[in-house]
């Protein structure tokens, strides 16, 4: 039986809290976070650039594309760091729609992919990247969203992914930087928006995640540098095996359609594409732990 609203709310912030105050004094000291990415990062860059028009709120919380905060300002939250979007002065350049493979056209401007978002970063600190800032770098969801009817391959399309996400660790890595986050790709398949192309998307998400983890594994043999890779793969698969376990009763259907669903505390996706702040907070909570390792 699942539990109320208030008291799986309570049991979300308890685990933030628990684990914030068990781990904070063996965390690694960061001077900053500098998050690169897509929707699923992004704290109101698309919402600036779009004058409010996406995602519109209500019923979207704030300029996120969740009806509440994401994981990345939880993530912030615990390591005692600001999370801003770039355009409103912080150092969130992820872009609701970016895409890894190229950059794409929307409401008339150009949404950066990512390896131009971590480009844009290093233009606006003089081509060199602080090395003791932790940098997330997040995406490929949009590309196979996009691209699974185009004839490329999923494993074609995992490959040119993985090497947009690597060059981008490259990229930083060259101007100083040596802290990384860089979670797997979740199963893009299990996301409402893959149906009726949901082979395909389980196939390229795989495809990604293999060949990122040996693009990656020379990179994070280097001396000084930290490459924490999170296994979202297998944490979405745990939660479609056994959602009840974690606290949801709905797992395929979104909350939002013509209207907000009764019960969103317990619903994973909050549209077709995003997780509901329930899912935002459960997907924080893994990270915290693994940064406090």
């Amino acid at each position: 039986m699942p539990f109320p609203k208030k008291i799986w709310a309570c049991i979300i912030l308890a685990s933030l809290a628990l684990s914030s105050a068990a781990a904070r004094a063996a965390l690694p000291t960061y001077s900053n976070i500098y998050v690169f990415g897509d929707s699923y990062s992004d704290v109101g860059n698309a919402y600036i650039a779009t004058s409010g028009q996406e995602p519109a709120d209500p019923p979207y919380f704030d300029g996120r594309f969740s009806n509440g905060p994401i994981w990345v300002e939880h993530v912030a939250g615990f390591l005692g760091l600001p999370m801003k979007a770039e355009l409103a002065g912080g150092t969130d350049y992820a872009v609701g729609g970016a895409w890894v493979t190229q950059p794409q056209m929307a409401f008339g401007q150009t949404i950066p992919d990512v390896p131009e978002q971590v480009a844009l970063y290093l233009s606006q600190h003089g081509g060199k990247a602080d090395p003791n800032a932790l940098y997330i770098i997040q995406g490929g969801g949009n590309d196979i969203l996009n691209l699974a009817t185009s004839g490329v391959t999923a494993q074609q399309l995992g490959f040119e992914i993985a090497l947009g996400i690597s060059g981008s660790e490259l990229l930083l890595r060259h101007a100083g930087a040596r802290n990384f986050l860089v979670p797997t790709l979740f199963n893009v398949g299990l996301v409402p928006a893959a149906y009726p192309n949901n082979s395909f998307a389980t196939a390229a998400s795989i495809a990604t995640n293999q060949s990122l983890n040996s693009l990656l594994a020379l990179e994070s043999l280097l001396e000084g540098i930290r490459i924490l890779r999170i296994d979202v793969f297998s944490l979405l698969q745990a939660i479609q095996t056994d959602p009840t376990h974690f606290g949801f009763v709905n797992i395929t259907t979104p909350c939002l359609t013509l209207v907000v669903c009764p019960d969103p505390d317990h619903t994973f996706f909050w549209d077709s594409f995003h997780p509901t702040e329930f899912g935002h907070a459960f997907f924080a909570v893994t990270v915290e732990a693994a940064l406090s390792q």
